[in-house]
């Protein structure tokens, strides 16, 4: 079935005739072709862009920004023993960068271009507070976002991110944050008056579902009424005053740029490109990547000197603002530019926020960043072990996991160097074909058998529970298939079908989603998931290639006994 590509050219003319005929210039709707982005024929007036979506998306990107962020950058920044001035500098300097560069990007590529600091680099960062002095990790930071710049500038930014496979890095991220996962099972047995009531707020926040209605919101609000309740607050007045900037003493050395400058720029800008960027270009948007991996640079660079952390992409804020419930395309980025306005306000509100660490008692702010880190914490084991390089992802989290430090240089950086050092010996194939590109190449000369079939059931699998999907089969190949589907599928999604013949049997199939494309925007919409299948057993493959033949010739004998 060909695809229509629907959209008008720039110019075109009548052959043989003098006075051309000129088309109008196409509004920017998404293409149909892959990779192809929106197309920006001319600039719109913003007020026309504006619409009830876009703002309500805005809206509850901020109620995340607000509770899903804010109180793990509390918790965290804590650990540091800083005092409230240079606690003050570094929520403001993070959140007013980060609202100043979305609102320039935005404005100037009409798309939600949102950044953000990076809460992995900061929960990173909180599990070195015990081994690095802070002048230390401000040095590292500064490197870091330097040497983002001088990889943005040279283009070398997207080989670092192939060069270093990402499971690997998920592992190592896993294994670095475990043991503050694991603090919230030790502080809720020591405090259950108040740790075990935010624990029940989160557990009850899980049950409900509901995105509106964050699982951290109700362990913020539970464990801030059983706070109440226990009279554990500190009488410390909040302090209501504009945020100062206070620039900290730096100390470089190779042990901390090893250490920890090149884990954070995995985390900052491997992560926000991959997931927040990766998400916009799936959307159709012509994405400049490599100017926006400029501009974070730029953002770390400003953030180290005033004592803040590395900025990226929003991973959470992007899928919200950039999702087709945000509105038309062209007029997705004034979710961003409102995003924009409320983080200024929560960088000129960084005063009495920070006071707030003087209050709230120690057991309720490291359960609160516990909880928080815990989708983290899942999504990067789920990262690091559902695909390839699984054992050099077992060894970098083990490695990562036990804190130790030899030469002068922590866990970190040795999860990924003895990481990589096991996928090449036991993943050799799989290693060399990710660092070469071979895999993509292989995947477009495999051959292809064309179906149209509807399975006898679809669903998208979460951990237990299986979400049913509307699916039809496209093609099938050697190692995954292609799926037309009217719900909405992102990179990275598992998928179970169900193939029932007509005689009774049934034989089920796994596969992952690795690319996907809006094919229709009008409803009911189309998207296209091309996806690898789970199982490596080829017997399984091909007992689903030959069900599916059998199938098209039962088809084929109906059609020619009811044509007879």
């Amino acid at each position: 079935m060909a695809t229509v590509l629907t959209f008008r050219p720039r110019y075109a003319a009548r052959l043989g005739n003098s006075a051309p005929y000129v088309a109008r210039p196409y509004a920017g709707r998404v293409s149909r072709a892959r990779g192809a982005g929106a197309i920006r024929a001319r600039r719109r007036n913003i007020l026309h862009d504006f619409n009830a979506p876009a703002a309500w998306a805005a809206l509850t990107t901020f109620l995340w920004y607000a509770v899903g962020m804010v109180p793990v950058q509390i918790a965290v920044i804590g650990q540091f023993g800083l005092d409230r001035a240079q606690i003050s500098s570094w929520m403001f300097i993070i959140w007013a960068t980060g609202a100043v560069s979305s609102m320039v990007l935005s404005m100037a590529y009409r798309q939600p271009l949102a950044t953000t600091s990076s809460l992995s680099a900061l929960i990173f960062l909180g599990t070195l507070s015990g081994r690095f002095g802070f002048d230390d990790i401000a040095g590292a930071n500064l490197m870091a976002g330097l040497l983002v710049i001088v990889l943005a500038v040279a283009g070398f930014g997207r080989r670092l991110l192939v060069w270093l496979p990402m499971p690997l890095a998920m592992a190592m991220l896993a294994g670095s944050i475990m043991a503050d996962a694991m603090n919230v099972v030790a502080t809720s047995v020591a405090d259950a008056s108040i740790a075990g009531v935010t624990v029940a707020g989160y557990v009850v926040g899980r049950m409900l579902r509901n995105p509106r209605v964050p699982p951290i919101g109700l362990a913020l609000i539970s464990g801030a009424a059983a706070v109440a309740v226990m009279h554990s607050a500190n009488p410390e007045p909040v302090e209501w005053m504009l945020p100062s900037l206070a620039v900290p003493t730096m100390h470089f050395s190779v042990a901390s740029f090893l250490a920890i400058s090149l884990p954070l720029i995995v985390l900052s800008i491997g992560l926000g490109n991959v997931q927040g960027l990766g998400y916009l270009a799936e959307q159709g948007y012509r994405v400049p990547a490599d100017r926006v991996t400029l501009v974070l640079g730029i953002n770390s660079v400003v953030n180290a000197v005033f004592g803040g952390h590395t900025a990226q992409a929003s991973r959470n804020g992007i899928p919200i603002m950039a999702s087709p419930e945000a509105g038309p395309m062209h007029g997705r980025y004034w979710a961003s530019l409102l995003v924009a306005v409320a983080m200024l306000a929560i960088a000129l509100a960084a005063a009495p926020v920070t006071s707030l660490l003087a209050i709230l008692p120690h057991s309720y702010v490291i359960t609160l960043a516990g909880l928080a880190i815990l989708p983290s914490f899942q999504d990067a084991m789920e990262r690091a072990f559902g695909g390839a390089l699984r054992f050099g992802s077992l060894v970098s989290f083990l490695v990562a996991a036990t804190p130790f430090s030899m030469l002068g240089i922590t866990s970190a950086f040795w999860a990924l160097v003895l990481g990589l050092a096991a996928a090449l010996v036991t993943d050799r194939t799989q290693l060399l074909m990710h660092w070469r590109g071979e895999r993509a190449g292989a995947a477009r000369r495999e051959a292809r058998l064309p179906v149209v079939i509807r399975p006898a059931a679809a669903a998208r699998v979460a951990g237990d529970l299986r979400i049913p999907i509307s699916a039809t089969i496209r093609n099938l190949s050697p190692n995954g298939l292609l799926v037309h589907a009217e719900e909405q599928l992102l990179p990275g999604a598992q998928l179970e079908f169900l193939f029932r013949t007509p005689g009774g049997a049934e034989l089920s199939m796994r596969a992952d989603v690795r690319h996907v494309q809006h094919l229709q925007i009008e409803s009911p919409e189309i998207w296209e998931a091309g996806c690898e299948f789970r199982e490596s057993d080829a017997q399984s493959r091909e007992q689903l290639v030959r069900f599916v033949l059998n199938h098209q010739d039962h088809q084929r004998s109906t059609k020619l006994a009811k044509a007879g």
